[in-house]
């Protein structure tokens, strides 16, 4: 098939699974809503409850993509699905096993499309339920994630201070997606666009809500525009999320957000203050990581599956984070979870884990701590609850040596929390 003249384009997160284009979209009743919803809540598992059952997560996505389509007897391949430009690369890849041979782009791909400048003077500002991704030319910069935590004003600030940075002096036109399935994003997009407008720069700020992103959808079916090519041959900054996508197998690398600062901690021993950041994002959680330290997820071994952001001078510093939902999200507390992690600890040999509080304080944050000691390093887990998800963070060092992880250790706590 040539072009894009017969494909549908279905819109999958954030918060609905829906057809931007091809005709009106699909109009769902209770239960076809709720599978959508399944599908992606459960998109980083491989089973999710309908209805009271267990389905795979594989068949709510292939199914709700063949619902999805225009009737083409071909149904993936006449297909592209656009997800947020920040999602890691193993949620996309959920999409493409579900159909096979559906093309997959990030939002930006499309919201690029409302700009009337170069593609190097555009900046996409992406709205989720619990961060702010900004991104712009991708050969001078990556994404910026901005958590959603403080008052809207500050965030709007923030971002706008954020575009400016990226714009280095320039005066980019900025897109801001405001989906009406994310809470308060028409809110909050109508607040960075006014302090986009304020900054001075003579930066332009357009708002792209659900309509104007079904336009855009439709303006590329009739276009017929080869969905499949790359940003360098399109000339534009679309596929952005698609190549940071591989930067890591464990998950995606958001922003480079500060410079390094070498340091000399206690007892000569290196330490690290405050190195180039970027955002990790992996399955439901968001953290600050160094920009420089190698990512993978570990399966194997002692402890459970985990992703370990290692430093690149020394094995025995490290980052490991987990995750897991909680069981019951409406009454779960870190009480409840202390009790679970003790009785769990219980069972380990004497002297593996130690120096365990149920009720610890970890840079401000509440949190259950303890200790993990293994053959050349010991671990400080920090143990957090942020709405439905269970965060564990660990910090590796050798004995003594906890100043060479310390800082990266902090901002890692301080910055963790779930997304949408």
């Amino acid at each position: 098939m040539s072009g894009t003249a017969h494909r549908a384009i279905i819109e999958a997160g954030p918060g609905t699974i829906r057809r931007l284009c091809c005709g009106t979209s699909l109009a769902t009743d209770g239960e076809v809503s709720e599978r959508y919803a399944a599908a992606l809540g459960a998109i980083d598992d491989h089973l999710a409850l309908v209805n009271g059952h267990p389905v795979t997560v594989a068949s709510l996505w292939h199914d709700a993509l063949r619902e999805l389509d225009c009737g083409s007897p071909d149904a993936a391949r006449s297909m592209i699905v656009v997800h947020p430009s920040w999602w890691p690369a193993s949620r996309v890849g959920v999409i493409t096993a579900a159909a096979n041979g559906v093309v997959t782009q990030p939002r930006s791909w499309l919201l690029t499309r409302a700009s009337t400048a170069a593609p190097e003077a555009t900046v996409v500002v992406e709205i989720a339920e619990r961060l702010v991704s900004i991104a712009g030319d991708t050969k001078r910069e990556g994404f910026v994630a901005v958590p959603r935590r403080t008052g809207l004003d500050p965030v709007a600030e923030e971002i706008a201070g954020v575009v400016a940075r990226i714009g280095r002096g320039t005066t980019p036109a900025v897109l801001i997606d405001a989906p009406s399935t994310v809470a308060g994003a028409a809110t909050v997009a109508a607040l960075i666009a006014a302090a986009v407008r304020d900054a001075g720069n003579g930066q332009t700020a357009v708002v792209v809500d659900d309509a104007r992103l079904s336009q855009l959808a439709q303006s590329v079916r009739l276009t017929g525009q080869d969905p499949g090519r790359s940003a360098a041959d399109a000339g534009g900054v679309g596929s952005r999320g698609w190549k940071l996508s591989g930067l890591a197998a464990a998950g995606v690398v958001l922003a480079v957000a500060a410079p390094a600062v070498a340091a000399v901690g206690r007892n000569g021993a290196p330490a690290i203050e405050k190195a180039a950041t970027t955002f990790l994002v992996e399955g439901r959680v968001a953290l600050t990581v160094p920009v420089n330290w190698p990512t993978r997820r570990v399966i194997s071994g002692p402890g459970s599956a985990r992703v370990q952001v290692t430093s690149p001078s020394d094995p025995e510093v490290a980052l490991h984070v987990t995750q897991s939902l909680v069981p019951d999200v409406k009454h779960e507390t870190l009480t409840g979870i202390a009790e679970r992690l003790k009785r769990a600890i219980g069972a380990e040999p004497a002297g593996v884990f130690v120096d365990f509080d149920p009720s610890g304080v970890s840079v401000g944050r509440s949190a259950v701590t303890y200790r993990e000691l293994r053959a050349g390093h010991q671990v400080r887990w920090t143990v957090l609850l942020d709405g439905a998800v269970q965060i564990s963070i660990g910090c590796q060092s050798r004995p003594g040596g906890e100043d060479a992880v310390r800082e990266v250790c902090e901002q890692a706590i301080r910055s963790a929390h779930a997304i949408g």
